[in-house]
């Protein structure tokens, strides 16, 4: 065995045993035979307590206790025999016993500070965390620059979810380093998590004004501001922290996110470009572009810096649906749906990509293809309730309405304020025909939606065919058309109810500005021609049901109409 480490562990059990000899009993003897007797039950103690630590040194822990006890026969006054048999004890897991010698040693000498490590150790090995945070406190009294014992209280503290000690602590480490910035954005952090903002505030600027580069304070700081729903003063430092550090993710991140919220896509576009242009991989900077342009609809810029993404794996499903979605609004439908096959093909975890793609069928009038890829999309996220309204308008527009109604209501169990959903199936009650489930749907959807046009529009519009509440109808619609006054369909029902009031010139009045303001819809040329039959015009009337007749040549209504002329 090497000679020397033994020499220097024996030197420093010397040292330590001697350290704390003043904390033996002396009693004073009145014979020189019997102070000689004194001095040798002393040296009896040392010897054992050397023996024992000899065996502590080999890790013979069960062996270091036995010479340990017979040190403490010899000496029990000894504060330095009682923690090593504490010690000794905690290692064997003896937990009890341990704190019963460790709190003597503790009594013996209060000052000691390994004494307290062992009291917190042990006590946080009971799970008495309590207990272990007392004894780490009182021992970061003694010694507040101990790294093992801030990180303890920091551990403790954190579980425990003291947060005013917390709290605490990392003030008292910003004073303990008042030249260290990390310990001041630490404190900063714990009293921004605890709502102190005015003092997080305080901190980070006296940071900034200190030290002027400390980018990551002054990014805080604009942090806070923004919480506080200071976004200017936000933008502000962001666009500072961008200028000197241009590659600052965080800043870059936040400017984006304000940005977008206000839809200021040339903001983004100004920003990432030159992000773009310096790096040579700049795959985040390339979707966030690519999503600028398609909202300015400036399709082919979007789709040119779109197309490198296509070969980084981590965001081609990203890109494929973007340029899928560009293809859709230029009505390349051809290349909207390779890009969109594609992206199901490959993640079809992607719930955009069955959307989109289902939209590119809807636009084409494809519903029967529309209606196979939602069936099959509704299996994999059968619970995603876009999708699961989506399938159930596609199949009211198929004319199957009685299988619409099992998707749609199922949305509305997963999520009973999804709009789409609400309209969708309100609808499909109206066709068929079951006015209770219609109006009791209608009635919870304006409790939570009171202001919504399309609600109050086709709600009026299904109880004037019903010739149904008129009055109410009509102040529904009068609410919806002052909201959306060139909404030809919300003219459309206004007319209407007028119509059913026998108001026939009034009706006139909203029904030509319905067809003046909308696409030609065979329903709003069939009420115009209604409203000149009535008027007693019946060239008039011809003219508008031939025309709704062009646009349905099937309407047997119509034909009707125009055969009893």
């Amino acid at each position: 065995m090497n000679v020397k480490p033994i020499f220097v562990y024996l030197l420093f059990v010397l040292i330590s045993f001697w350290g704390c000899a003043g904390n033996l009993s002396t009693v004073k003897k009145e014979s020189p035979a019997a102070a000689a007797n004194e001095t040798q039950i002393n040296w009896k103690a040392y010897q054992y307590y050397l023996d024992g630590a000899l065996n502590d040194f080999q890790d013979q822990y069960e062996k270091a206790l036995l010479q340990y006890y017979q040190a403490l026969i010899y000496d029990s006054t000894s504060a330095q025999i009682h923690k090593a048999i504490g010690r000794d004890l905690m290692r064997l897991e003896s937990y009890e016993s341990a704190v019963y010698y460790l709190k003597k040693a503790l009594k013996l000498n209060p000052n000691d500070r390994e004494t307290y490590l062992y009291l917190a150790e042990v006590h946080f090995n009971m799970h008495r965390f309590p207990e272990a945070v007392r004894y780490f406190e009182a021992l970061w009294k003694m010694d507040p620059y101990n790294s093992t014992v801030q990180n303890n209280l920091l551990y403790l503290y954190s579980s425990l979810k003291m947060q005013d000690k917390l709290l605490e602590f990392y003030r008292k480490m910003m004073e303990y380093y008042p030249n260290d910035v990390d310990k001041a954005l630490q404190y900063a952090l714990a009293c921004i998590k605890q709502k102190k903002i005015g003092e997080a505030q305080r901190v980070l600027s006296q940071v900034v004004q200190q030290d002027s580069t400390q980018y990551k304070a002054y990014f805080m700081l604009g942090s806070l501001y923004e919480m506080q729903k200071d976004t200017l003063r936000a933008e502000q430092i962001y666009r500072a922290i961008v200028k000197d550090h241009p590659d600052f993710t965080d800043a870059l991140t936040s400017l984006y996110r304000l940005y977008r919220t206000r839809m200021d896509w040339d903001a983004i576009i100004q920003l990432y470009e030159p992000v773009v242009r310096r790096l040579e991989e700049a795959n985040q900077a390339n979707l966030i572009l690519g999503e600028a342009y398609f909202y300015k609809k400036e399709y082919d810029r979007a789709s040119e810096v779109l197309q490198p993404l296509l070969e980084n794996q981590q965001f081609r499903v990203s890109a494929l649906e973007l340029l899928g979605r560009i293809a859709l609004e230029k009505e390349d439908y051809a290349r909207a749906e390779e890009y969109l096959k594609t992206l199901i093909e490959e993640e079809p975890r992607d719930r955009y990509g069955w959307i989109f793609l289902a939209l590119v069928y809807n636009q084409q009038r494809q519903f029967q293809k529309s209606a196979r890829l939602l069936e099959q999309a509704v299996s994999l996220h059968r619970d995603d309730v876009d999708l699961l309204g989506l399938y159930g308008s596609v199949l009211d527009q198929m004319g199957e309405t009685e299988k619409a109604v099992a998707p749609l209501e199922k949305a509305l169990r997963l999520e009973p304020d999804h709009l789409n959903s609400i309209v969708a199936l309100a609808n499909v009650y109206d066709k068929l025909k079951m006015w209770e489930k219609c109006d009791s749907l209608y009635e919870a959807a304006l409790r939570l939606y009171p202001d919504n046009p399309l609600l109050l529009n086709n709600y009026s519009y299904s109880l004037t065919v019903r010739g149904k509440d008129l009055d109410r109808a009509l102040e529904m619609a009068k609410k919806a058309v002052q909201m959306e006054p060139n909404n030809g369909a919300y003219l459309d029902t206004m007319g209407w109810i007028y119509y059913q009031l026998g108001d026939y010139q009034k009706a006139l009045e909203y029904v030509q500005k319905a067809v003046e303001t909308r696409e030609q819809s065979a329903e709003v040329l069939d009420h115009l021609g209604d409203i000149y039959h009535k008027l007693g015009q019946p060239e008039q009337a011809r003219t508008y049901w031939q025309k709704a007749l062009e646009l349905e040549p099937d309407n047997q209504k119509i034909k009707a109409k125009l055969q009893n002329l």
